[in-house]
């Protein structure tokens, strides 16, 4: 993503800002104190670590508990990243501006350290807008030029919150390893239960995923007892789009059917070609922010189609169509 002319400028004077109100220190206003609430996820830096980026951009540490502006700092998972979010609210606790951070990654120090530099320049944007505090008594006159009077604060707090945060850096995919179970039907006479092995790119909207599927062996029998196994041995390659928790894929898988007699006087084996193509749909429950559980359901069309026979006579013939449904459980690596 590239930012325009437009955030360029929206950036840099953020910056100009900042510098500004630290140059120029108590000299134009009085200090701002503030009061804090702090809150983030697992892995994310404490209300301590956030402070401290608030006082190296202003210089002096302003969070003073039972102040009277308060200010609610949220940290929080989005889809498969992070949102932030800055809100501020007067003394009787009405709310006077609010500022979003989302975020394209999952890493939540880069987006902490963002939400403090803004929040140490709407600091300064409200302590210049604040009145200078009473002379002393006896102290000598000085020749000050006439001052215009600021904007109401809750004019300044929206106008720092229109400065946005830095660009964030292109995000790099996750890589995601799961496996899990699941029933096929269309692959033999009767259902058949698959397990999976797989391995993703993951980035916020797509996925590309190369896995291994090997099925129970399954019987298909006539009615004097001799039949025929069947087992299956498939790769396969998705890829898919996601919206939220839901995702759909495009799905191919190729291998093998390996096939023996059984229960009769002359066993042999043989193995057949089989690929599919189909799609899938499927929905994502995360646990935390390196793990989620899914479950999907697959459509599928087989290219090559194959006939089961004993003693020279049919016994089950592949159909076109087959389908599977299943659970998986990943664990990703940002």
């Amino acid at each position: 993503m590239t930012l325009g002319r437009a955030g360029s400028r929206i950036c840099a004077s953020a910056v100009v800002l900042s510098c500004l109100g630290l140059c120029a220190g108590h000299a134009g206003a009085a200090p701002l104190n503030v009061s804090l609430s702090y809150a983030a996820g697992p892995g994310c830096p404490d209300a301590a670590d956030f402070e401290a980026v608030v006082m190296a951009r202003l210089g002096y540490d302003p969070f003073v508990e039972g102040a009277p502006d308060h200010v609610l700092v949220e940290v929080g998972p989005r889809a498969n990243a992070l949102s932030g979010r800055i809100e501020w609210r007067d003394a009787s606790g009405g709310w006077t501006g609010d500022q979003t951070f989302p975020s394209v990654t999952a890493d939540c120090q880069h987006l902490v350290r963002v939400m403090g530099f803004a929040l140490a320049v709407q600091i300064q944007l409200l302590a210049k807008a604040s009145p200078l505090p009473p002379e002393a008594p006896g102290a000598p006159a000085i020749d000050k030029p006439p001052a215009t009077l600021p904007p109401p604060a809750a004019s300044t707090v929206t106008q720092a919150a229109n400065l946005s945060p830095p660009p964030a850096p292109r995000p790099r995919p996750a890589v995601a390893f799961g496996a899990g179970p699941s029933v096929g039907v269309g692959l033999s006479s009767t259902p058949v239960l698959l397990g999976r092995l797989f391995g993703a790119l993951a980035w916020q909207h797509l996925s590309v995923e190369l896995g291994a599927v090997v099925s129970l062996p399954s019987t298909t029998r006539r009615p004097d007892g001799a039949g025929f196994s069947q087992q299956h041995l498939l790769g396969s390659a998705a890829a898919c789009a996601g919206v939220t928790r839901w995702d759909g894929c495009l799905l191919a898988n190729a291998g093998e059917v390996r096939m023996a007699g059984e229960n009769i006087d002359r066993t042999n084996s043989a193995s057949v070609l089989l690929i599919q193509a189909g799609v899938r749909a499927g929905v994502i429950q995360p646990l935390g922010r390196r793990a989620h559980l899914g479950a999907h359901a697959d459509g599928l069309v087989n290219l090559t189609r194959w006939t089961g026979s004993l003693d020279q006579v049919p016994v089950w013939t592949a159909p076109r169509f087959a389908a599977a449904i299943g659970l998986d459980a990943a664990v990703l690596f940002p």
